[in-house]
C-alpha cells in the first residue's frame, strides 16, 4: 500500500513529467524509429546548464544571499508597491540578456519567493512578470536564449545586425510591460514591515555559487558547458555537500522529455514542404503558434531550415515566448521553483500576451520583421 501511495503521491506532484512520458512511451510505440533519433534531439548542452543553474540557483538560496538580495529591495521599496516591481524589473532585464532567459528566472524567482512572504504582495504576479520579463528582455543579445542563438548562427547574423534588428520589438515590448506593471502595482498591498529579519550569509557558499555562475556562463558560450557543470560540482562539495541531494532531478528528466516529445511532433506533422511556401507574415503567425504548442525552441528548429524570412521567425518565436506555459522553458522553470498554480501564471501572463501579439503583428505589416 505504501508503494501504491507512493506512486499516487509522485503523480500528483509531477504532473507535467508523467504527461511527458506518457507522450513519449505512445511515440515510441507508433514510431520505434524515435529512439534511433533521440541523441539528436536532445540538445545535451542546453540539459547540462540546465543542471547547472538548478545546483546555482539552490546554493544562492541556502547560502543567504538571495533573502538578504529581497530584504534591501524591499528596505527600498516597502511603501511603494509600483517600486518593488521596477526593482524586479531592473534586475531581470540587466540579467536575462547575459546569463539567458532560463538563468535569469533561476535567480530572481527565489528572489521575488522572499519579497512576497516578506510583504505578503501576490507572489502569482511577481513570478509571472519575472517570467515575461526574462522572456523578453533576453532578446536584445543573441545569447539571451537558447532559439535566438539557434537563429543567430543558423544564419549566420552579423552580431551588430542582430541587435539592430531586435531594437523594436525590445523597445515596444519594454514599454508595453512598463505600463502593464503600472496597472498591475495597484493589485500589490502595502504593507508596513517594521522590521526586516537578520539573513545570516554563507559568505563561502554564496562566493562558490557566484564563481560558478560565472563558470557555466563561460564554458556554455564556448560549447564545453560540462567543465562548468565540473566546476560547480567541486565547488559544492567543498562547501556545502548536501545540497546536491536537494535538486530537483524531476525536473532534468522533464527538460530531456521535453527536447524528445516537440521535436518528434513537426517530424510526424511533416509540414516541412509547405514551410517554404509562406510569406513574413504566414511565418510570424505559424512561429507565434507552433511556440504555443511546442515551445518556441522546438518551433524554431522545426521552421528555421524551411524559410529566409528570419526577421518574422525572430518576433514570432519570442513573442510566442511569453504566451502559453509550454511557449518557453523559462515559464516551466517559473513554475517549478515558485508556488504558483498555472491558472494564475495564465491570469497575468495571457493579457499582456494578446498586446504583444498585435505590437509584433503591426511590426511585421511596416516592414521591420520580414
Amino acid at each position: 500500500m505504501k508503494i501504491i501511495s507512493y506512486i499516487r503521491e509522485f503523480i500528483v506532484r509531477e504532473k507535467l513529467l508523467v504527461l511527458l512520458l506518457i507522450i513519449f512511451i505512445a511515440f515510441v510505440i507508433f514510431d520505434r524509429s524515435l529512439v534511433e533519433r533521440i541523441p539528436s534531439y536532445v540538445n545535451l548542452n542546453a540539459i547540462i546548464v540546465i543542471a547547472s543553474l538548478l545546483v546555482i540557483s539552490r546554493c544562492l538560496h541556502v547560502s543567504g544571499l538571495t533573502n538578504r538580495i529581497a530584504a534591501r529591495i524591499l528596505s527600498r521599496t516597502a511603501s511603494s508597491p509600483r517600486s518593488t516591481l521596477f526593482y524586479i524589473l531592473l534586475i531581470t532585464y540587466l540579467l536575462a540578456p547575459l546569463i539567458m532567459n532560463d538563468g535569469a528566472i533561476f535567480v530572481v524567482v527565489p528572489i521575488v519567493m522572499v519579497i512576497a512572504e516578506l510583504s505578503g504582495h501576490e507572489e502569482a504576479l511577481l513570478v509571472t512578470l519575472v517570467a515575461v520579463s526574462a522572456n523578453i528582455a533576453s532578446i536584445i543579445l543573441p545569447i539571451g536564449n537558447p532559439q535566438d542563438i539557434v537563429i543567430w548562427t543558423h544564419y549566420g547574423i552579423p552580431f551588430t545586425e542582430y541587435i539592430l534588428v531586435s531594437l523594436p520589438l525590445y523597445l515596444v515590448s519594454l514599454g508595453l510591460l512598463t505600463t502593464y506593471i503600472v496597472v498591475l502595482a495597484r493589485r500589490l498591498v502595502i504593507r508596513e514591515i517594521s522590521l526586516l529579519p537578520r539573513v545570516r550569509l554563507d559568505k563561502k557558499l554564496a562566493v562558490a555559487s557566484l564563481i560558478s555562475l560565472v563558470s557555466i556562463i563561460i564554458t556554455a558560450q564556448f560549447k564545453t558547458p560540462w567543465i562548468g557543470l565540473f566546476i560547480t560540482v567541486i565547488l559544492v562539495l567543498l562547501s556545502r555537500p548536501r545540497i546536491l541531494a536537494e535538486i530537483d532531478y524531476p525536473l532534468i528528466l522533464v527538460f530531456i522529455l521535453m527536447f524528445i516529445d516537440f521535436s518528434e511532433i513537426p517530424h510526424l506533422l511533416r509540414i516541412q514542404p509547405l514551410i517554404s511556401m509562406l510569406n513574413p507574415l504566414q511565418i510570424y503567425g505559424l512561429s507565434l503558434a507552433l511556440s504555443q504548442g511546442i515551445s518556441n525552441v522546438p518551433a524554431t528548429i522545426a521552421l528555421i531550415r524551411h524559410t529566409i524570412y528570419w526577421k518574422a521567425l525572430f518576433a514570432g518565436v519570442n513573442i510566442g515566448g511569453v504566451g502559453l506555459l509550454p511557449g518557453s522553458m523559462a515559464n516551466i522553470i517559473t513554475l517549478r521553483l515558485s508556488r504558483t498554480s498555472v491558472r494564475d501564471y495564465h491570469r497575468y501572463a495571457l493579457p499582456f500576451f494578446v498586446m504583444m501579439c498585435l505590437a509584433g503583428f503591426i511590426l511585421v505589416l511596416l516592414g521591420l520583421y520580414s
